[in-house]
Formats: structure tokens, sequence, C-alpha cells
């Protein structure tokens, strides 16, 4: 089945994996690999960034928390990938914050560490900023999606950004971090899930949602967005 949607090929990748696999050889050599448990907090924001991490095995979530304690859900990074990035910008709180979702091993990295790396293998300073640069487009669309669309355009994109970029029709997540991640609410999400599960588009399974007519469920998108493109009636 091909899952190359619009998002994925404009680079959107919510799901960041294996981006900088050709190295996990080299970084497993030059530091070393901890374990943590599940929950474990790497980064917490308002407080000083901890570091830098190369993810082993396992997969942490990003997200960032309101004064009000509202969570916003950003994205997933999985082996092979930098995360806390942040941390590059030394005297400055951290902005977001990464958990351990389930048990992680992860090699701590210092800026000044990753800097010497760098300079002695100047393809990986190359490889790093395209990156930075995925991370970067995934925060461009999420403030874009966040911006303009509805909740309903908003939680079919994320369902297809996540499906296309995991390459799977399953989304292993509860209506209540999909909430987090579009920044709707709970009761929004429910409301718009039971519409699309009626109309045959999904499944919903505990803790999970099943795109059952992903090709349907694409024109359905494109439908609601030459809809809100429509100028205003006068």
């Amino acid at each position: 089945m091909e899952f190359a949607g619009k998002d994925r090929q404009r680079g959107i990748h919510f799901n960041l994996k294996d981006s900088l696999k050709p190295y996990r050889e080299l970084f497993l050599q030059r530091f070393v690999l901890r374990k943590y448990p599940a929950g474990h907090l790497f980064n917490m924001a308002g407080f000083p960034p901890v570091g830098l991490f190369y993810l082993v095995e396992g997969e942490v979530h990003i997200y960032t928390t309101s004064s009000q304690g509202d969570i916003r859900f950003i994205g997933i990074h999985r082996e092979n990938t930098l995360f806390n990035l942040d941390s590059f910008r030394c005297g400055c709180d951290a902005v977001i914050t990464s958990k351990a979702f389930g048990p992680v091993q992860a090699l701590p990295i210092t800026q000044q560490q990753l800097f010497e790396l760098m300079a002695e293998y100047p393809q990986l300073g190359r490889d790093l900023l395209c990156y930075v640069g995925d991370v970067l487009r995934l925060m461009c669309y999420d403030a874009e999606a966040q911006s303009i669309h509805d909740v309903k355009t908003r939680l079919i994109r994320f369902l297809l950004v996540y499906s296309a970029d995991s390459h799977t029709l399953v989304v292993p997540l509860s209506q209540y971090s999909i909430a987090c991640a579009i920044n709707a609410s709970r009761i929004q999400v429910a409301r718009v899930c039971g519409e699309l599960k009626q109309a045959g588009l999904i499944q919903i399974r505990r803790g999970k949602i099943l795109l059952t007519n992903r090709e349907t469920l694409e024109q359905y998108e494109q439908h609601l967005l030459s809809f809100e493109a429509l100028p205003p009636q006068r």
C-alpha cells in the first residue's frame, strides 16, 4: 500500500526516526549508553536543559505545557535521532518537555562533544543541519495547521500525516493524546471521531484509531480544505 500523501511529499515527519542512522555505530563507540525507565523526563519546559541525547532504542514524546497546564503534543522521536535540540542554545531554559514513552536507551551528549565530533566528521554537521530542518518544518507545519484550520480538518490531517509517516493504517494514540497534538479538547476529538466512524472512514479501538478508508479520507480532507478556501459571503 502506498502511503506517500501530500504532506509526506512536503517533508513533514511527525515521527522522527533513522534520520542519523548512518552515525549510529560512531555514536555508540564514542558515548556511554544509558537506560531510562518509562516516564523519565529528559527535559522540562521552563527549566535549564540537561543536554542532548542520541536515541538508540525506544520512543520519546515531545510536548509543551502552557502556564495553565494545558499540554500540546508536538512529535515523537524514535531510534537514531537526536533530541533535546533546544540544548543548543546555552543559557536559556528549555521550551519543550521530553518524556520516555516506555523504556529508553540513549546516549547523553554535551554540546561541546557534538561540536568536536562534527569537526572530525564534517558530513555529520551537514546531515545534522538537514535533520534540524526536518524538525523546523514540522514546527512550521504545526503552526500553520493550528492557526488556519478547524478541528475536523486538523484531526484528519493529523491522522493522514501520522499514517503516511509511520507507513501504517493504525494510529496508536488515545483520543486525549490526539487532542493534545492538534490543540483541541478531547470532547471535540471524540465528536469528530464519531462522525468519521459513522461515515466508515475510521474504526475506534482502545488507545488507537484504524484508518479503514485512507483514500476517501484524503478526498474528504481536500473537500474541507477547498471549502475553507472559499471567500466569506457578504
